[in-house]
């Protein structure tokens, strides 16, 4: 007897595989056509806001997990929210507070002595 054969699992109809690159653009295109999120908007328009105002996307130098994990926390943040009936909105902001990616450049250019 296979271990396979042992081993109860629920049966469902979801694939084992994911074949996202071929499913990706289906479900990107069915939500356009519904205007998904036109109507999340139009519905929650005169509930109470949330807004997540979001930093500099990548302002402290080069990316890593962290970065990541920021925005997909924020992502469950506002969508959460929207779950509890408000007006959910996520606004990405570009304020560098004193230009960081240029600072790390001039760095650059210091070291090599360059100006």
């Amino acid at each position: 007897m296979e271990i396979k054969d042992s081993i109860l699992l629920p049966k469902t109809e979801f694939s084992m595989k994911a074949d996202l690159p071929k499913k990706e653009p289906a479900i990107l295109d069915s939500w356009q056509k519904n205007n998904l999120y036109e109507s999340l908007r139009k519905d929650s328009k005169d509930k109470e806001k949330f807004i997540l105002h979001d930093g500099p996307p990548y302002a402290n130098g080069h990316l890593h997990m962290g970065h990541a994990l920021n925005k997909i926390l924020k992502d469950i943040i506002v969508k959460y929210q929207q779950l509890l009936n408000k007006n959910s909105i996520y606004v990405p902001g570009w304020d560098c507070h004193g230009l960081p990616i240029e600072w790390k450049i001039e760095e650059e250019y210091r070291a090599k002595k360059k100006k």
